[in-house]
């Protein structure tokens, strides 16, 4: 690659880098925008997708709309209690029980196929039946994201959060088709 290429690529990089992080932005806003932006990808796909699985393992559509329900109920609680407790906790703390409370509600819906038990997993688990974010992570990452910058650069952060949740929950609500084509075209099992 020639010195001119190099400078052009370079060039690219900087620009998409100040795109995503802004001036005045602490570097480390970077991991808190990629994390939503995955969350936001699986919460867009586990929109489309949880309801058809619910109701593939059996369950009426009532017993559907009332998981779905009980989890946005449990969401908003964990939601109003992280944002009144967790000033009281390291970060790092309350970002890793958050995740590792993801892993055991995924672990949960997939293990579970009886109401009550799902229920139970549905309220106090951390699944969000909708592609916004309604989870306790949301108060954490904003609480991290007004720490990392100040200002204009603190408007842009936030705007550019905003806009990496919606557009990758789309993504991931677009990709929810994904299954329904791995069974046509290998023979899967639905579930």
């Amino acid at each position: 690659m020639s010195t001119r290429e190099e400078g052009r690529t370079a060039s690219l990089t900087t620009r998409i880098s100040r795109w995503v992080l802004p001036a005045g932005v602490d570097s480390a806003a970077r991991l808190l925008l990629v994390s939503r932006g995955l969350r936001g990808f699986c919460d867009g796909f586990i929109a489309v997708l949880l309801p058809a699985y619910l109701l593939a393992l059996g369950f009426g559509q009532i017993d559907v709309g009332l998981i779905s329900t009980t989890t946005l109920v449990g969401s908003a609680v964990a939601t109003i209690a992280v944002g009144t407790l967790a000033n009281r906790f390291a970060a790092r703390r309350m970002f890793v029980f958050a995740a590792a409370l993801m892993i055991a509600t995924g672990l949960g819906f997939c293990g579970l196929s009886s109401l009550l038990p799902i229920l139970v997993v549905a309220f106090v688990g951390t699944l969000n039946p909708s592609s916004g974010d309604v989870s306790l992570f949301l108060p954490l990452e904003q609480s991290r994201l007004a720490e990392m910058a100040a200002g204009d650069a603190r408007t842009a952060l936030f705007a550019r959060y905003s806009l990496i949740g919606a557009v990758s929950a789309a993504l991931g609500s677009l990709a929810a088709g994904l299954p329904a084509w791995l069974v046509a075209h290998t023979g899967m099992a639905e579930l």
